[in-house]
């Protein structure tokens, strides 16, 4: 849904950018930092602070302007870190903290653990931090990393310690679990943008590539395959397109988490099953570097992880449900969520 809601010429401006630019040589030459001309030209087009509001320092926008860049992000593999920063941005916004410019990675502190992971946290710029304490700011090279190192697409990231991520602006828990939640969503639209990518190029794969005389695509054991994997993506996007649906209008911190949950639960489950039927659709092709399904997939890995996996996220969605006992469990199930 979020891409009828978005503006249609923002969405129009972003996937013709991105496909313009994000060829597999320049994603390739981008691993283990970010295409910096890339980040300009989105930056320079107001994409970087869309979903802040102006006089925070942001571009304005809706959460489902927002939603539609992150999918288009996620779809061409795009090198840079703008969903990342524009989800920052928000969090920091809504604390009342005026955006510096450049990019900006997002460290979530969980009280269960005791270092953060901070996606793109190796590239400059500034952290939005978010903790039990509230959110708060610090520029990039003042952070005290315990670790450093990149992930399956080789996008960077760093390690710091729990404590050190404290929060200026007196938020609280609530924050904590909406930011994460909002974080995991997200990874769901990246990973559902990513799945279409996949779907797509496996059918044309499917098209070209023949044998016995004829397509793969026409023998109906790869049909299946792609018919399951399209299915897969169609149910990822909408999850992550209802839990976006959900936060535009103002649901409880309960509804948005557990539709955050749902989208990147089954965002997470998606992965494995397009990513090991999209390759074997490819065959030995597919894993090298001449071809860019490796690209996609490698990504779907790495963020089917972050913010959550799914077996995390469905076990907070299972405790959320099973809470009010058995005998309610057909009533939660029908009437929620409850803001749509």
């Amino acid at each position: 849904m979020n891409a009828m809601c978005a503006d249609e010429i923002l969405v129009d401006m972003i996937g013709g950018l991105l496909a313009t630019h994000c060829t597999p040589e320049r994603i390739a030459a981008a691993e283990g930092s970010m295409d910096s001309s890339l980040w300009a030209l989105l930056d320079k087009n107001g994409l970087a602070a869309v979903g802040v509001p102006e006089s925070h320092g942001g571009s304005g926008g809706s959460l489902h302007d927002y939603a539609a860049i992150v999918f288009a992000l996620g779809e061409h593999a795009a090198p840079v870190p703008l969903g990342d920063t524009m989800l920052a941005g928000r969090i920091a916004a809504n604390a009342g903290i005026i955006l510096p410019g450049g990019p900006l990675a997002l460290a979530i502190a969980r009280p269960e653990r005791t270092t953060v992971r901070v996606p793109w946290g190796g590239i400059g710029g500034h952290i939005v931090t978010v903790s039990e304490a509230g959110v708060g700011m610090v520029a990039a090279d003042e952070v005290p990393v315990t670790n450093r190192g990149i992930n399956y697409p080789a996008e960077p990231w760093i390690d710091v310690d729990t404590s050190w991520v404290v929060g200026t602006a007196t938020t609280g828990t609530p924050v904590l679990r909406q930011s994460f939640a909002e974080a995991a969503l997200l990874r769901a639209l990246l990973i559902a943008g990513a799945l279409q990518r996949t779907v797509d190029l496996s059918a044309q794969y499917a098209m070209e590539r023949e044998q016995f005389g004829k397509p793969i695509g026409k023998f109906q054991a790869l049909q299946h395959y792609l018919a399951e994997m399209a299915g897969e993506a169609a149910a990822a996007r909408a999850a992550a397109d209802t839990a976006i649906d959900i936060a535009a209008v103002d649901a409880s911190v309960d509804d948005g988490e557990r539709t955050a949950a749902a989208a990147k639960a089954y965002a997470g489950r998606a992965v494995a099953t397009v990513t090991r039927l999209a390759h074997q659709i490819h065959g030995a092709i597919g894993y090298t570097d001449e071809h860019r399904l490796q690209y996609s997939t490698r990504r779907l890995w790495a963020w089917r992880d972050e913010f959550g996996s799914e077996s995390e996220w469905a076990s907070m969605l299972g405790r959320s449900v099973a809470v009010n006992g058995g005998a309610a469990l057909w009533s939660t199930i029908t009437r929620w969520p409850a803001a749509l």
